[in-house]
């Protein structure tokens, strides 16, 4: 009889078990190990591949720096790498008193400065400036808050894969629901000039105010001058953080997920973007994208994804280029269904201008009927601000005139301060304080600006020809007032034609006028000089319509008194 004993050899199953179980951690420890081979050695392609490019530069710009042939090799010929960054877009970019940048865009671009062992040397830019300043080559690289959109990228370069990503909200008073678009129609909505959702907005039939910087969008807030204010979430992330300002505000709903990319020029660039291509893979992949997001206390929902996704050995060639297939295609912003009725011709011209004279325009404004729209609007708001602007000149001139030279003394002398202020007073400060007057009263919508523009610039010019009139007639005190406004006609006419070419300015407190529609829908555009020529045409044939009518009328007038005399 056998006596168990807990130092009896092991059965046969036992062992075949325990073999089993140490070749299972065997192989689990080499797969482990070859993945973090695999993840260094596709790490170390993109980075390898990526000094490879800086070598071939660098030999090239040994041999001559007199005539750079491209971005880099310029780089570094100067020492130095000149980047666009913004200036108040808190976590990503911003400048302080003394001059220096700080935040997470900034700490890419020190990055990229010191793998090239260049200098980096920081320029501000804006939504306005970043892609005309990249597309001349007067920076090298900007890395400003700037959304990978199909429309940009005939004007620049983008790098992919990108180091952020967006999306665009919706930001209004607590106490306001809105659902959807539909909630905002009529609505004035203020944005940053140069944004892309400027599209978007007009799509949907959105009145749109714009401002140069974003942090004016947060007072314009405050203050009732935007119903609402639209600008991308990753800005609004602090605020919405602190009780009492969430308290007030929130979003309303989001749209329109954006990658951000850094951009080159599209000339000459060629061998940098391939640089910062490498470099991107490298970045994302050992995490240094993410941990510059971590240090500034950014979502990093997006670099953690992308971490993973260039952390695997599929999405990197055998030569440590990107597999197209995990590259995040850039943001549409176009809309097949909004293509407009002359998309046709549109295109047909700038063939004919490019294959007969050379000349390169842009018509994408005639391609959507959404822009045509807006275009339309602008130029029925312009006609109508003229024509009100006109008639309120005369009226205020008239009126003004009249208790002037006839009315008891303190209503002169009170017409006499009050024209007095009108000639005194820049028209833009007018225009202010009837914008803030307004804002004050009402809800503040086109309507509402085009009329405080009438008024302020009827008033303005009005209280000039008044003074006019009244010396005219103070002059003849036995003639009638008739007369006067016959002897002082050509001051009249004058500022009659300054009321006109003044209406524009009405542009800067949101009046929705031709140039301030077209100026919101090119103000990301790099080429704008066709633009300003149709603006030019547009006032000029204006001004002297205009011109015209006043002198049949001026001559009528004349007639009309030589008959009563």
């Amino acid at each position: 009889m056998c006596r168990y004993s807990r130092f009896a050899a092991p059965s046969a199953w036992t062992q075949t078990r325990r073999s089993i179980i140490r070749a299972a951690l065997r192989l689990l420890i080499g797969l482990m190990f070859l993945a973090g081979c695999l993840q260094a050695r596709a790490e170390d392609r993109s980075a390898a591949a990526a000094r490879q490019i800086l070598d071939d530069a660098r030999a090239e710009a040994a041999r001559d720096c007199s005539r750079p042939a491209g971005v880099l090799v310029r780089v570094l010929c100067n020492r130095q790498l000149r980047v666009g960054l913004r200036t108040y877009y808190p976590g990503f970019s911003v400048r302080d008193a003394s001059g220096g940048f700080a935040g997470y865009e900034v700490d890419v671009a020190r990055h990229i400065a010191d793998f090239l062992g260049v200098r980096l040397v920081p320029v501000a830019v804006d939504p306005k400036t970043r892609i005309p300043l990249v597309a001349s080559q007067d920076i090298d690289l900007v890395i400003a808050t700037m959304g990978h959109t199909v429309q940009r990228d005939d004007q620049v370069t983008f790098i992919r894969p990108h180091y952020y990503q967006s999306q665009t909200v919706i930001i209004g008073p607590t106490d306001r629901q809105i659902t959807g678009w539909d909630d905002l129609t009529a609505q004035t909505v203020c944005l940053p000039v140069g944004a892309s959702s400027s599209c978007s907005s007009a799509r949907h039939h959105i009145r749109i105010l714009t401002f140069d910087r974003p942090e004016q969008l947060l007072d314009a807030l405050a203050f009732h001058q935007c119903a609402f204010i639209v600008h991308d979430n990753t800005f609004f992330a602090g605020l919405l953080a602190n009780p009492q300002w969430s308290s007030h505000f929130n979003v309303k709903f989001g749209f329109a997920p954006q990658p951000w990319g850094m951009a080159v020029a599209r000339r000459g660039a060629a061998a940098f973007a391939s640089l910062l291509t490498d470099l991107s893979i490298a970045y994302h992949a050992d995490g240094v994208f993410l941990d510059l997001a971590r240090a500034h206390a950014l979502d990093q929902v997006f670099l953690a994804q992308e971490q993973q996704r260039w952390s695997s050995p599929g999405c990197i060639t055998a030569s440590g280029t990107a597999d197209a297939s995990c590259l995040i295609s850039p943001a549409d912003d176009s809309d097949a269904a909004d293509t407009s009725r002359f998309a046709g011709r549109a295109t047909w011209l700038e063939g004919v201008a490019s294959q007969w004279f050379g000349l390169q325009l842009n018509l994408s404004l005639l391609q959507h009927q959404s822009t045509v729209d807006l275009l339309l609007g602008g130029i029925t708001y312009s006609l109508a601000l003229v024509s009100g602007t006109l008639l309120a000149t005369t009226g205020f001139a008239l009126a003004f005139a009249r208790l002037m030279g006839s009315g008891p003394l303190v209503v002169r002398r009170a017409v006499g301060a009050v024209t007095a202020i009108g000639q005194t007073s820049p028209l833009p400060l007018l225009l202010f304080f009837g914008y803030v007057v307004a804002g004050g009263l009402t809800q503040y919508t086109g309507l509402v600006a085009l009329a405080v523009a009438i008024l302020v610039i009827g008033f303005y010019n009005g209280s000039n020809a008044a003074r006019a009139i009244n010396e005219a007639y103070q002059a003849a005190q036995q003639r009638s007032f008739l007369d006067a406004v016959s002897a002082a006609g050509i001051q009249l006419v004058a500022f009659l034609i300054n009321a006109t070419k003044g209406s524009p300015a009405a542009g800067m407190i949101g009046v929705p006028e031709f140039l301030n529609v077209m100026t919101d829908l090119t103000a990301y555009s790099r080429d704008r000089a066709a633009v300003y020529v149709v603006l030019l045409v547009f006032y000029t044939g204006l001004v002297l319509a205009v011109i015209f009518l006043l002198s049949v009328a001026e001559t009528r007038l004349a007639i009309t008194v030589e008959r009563r005399a």
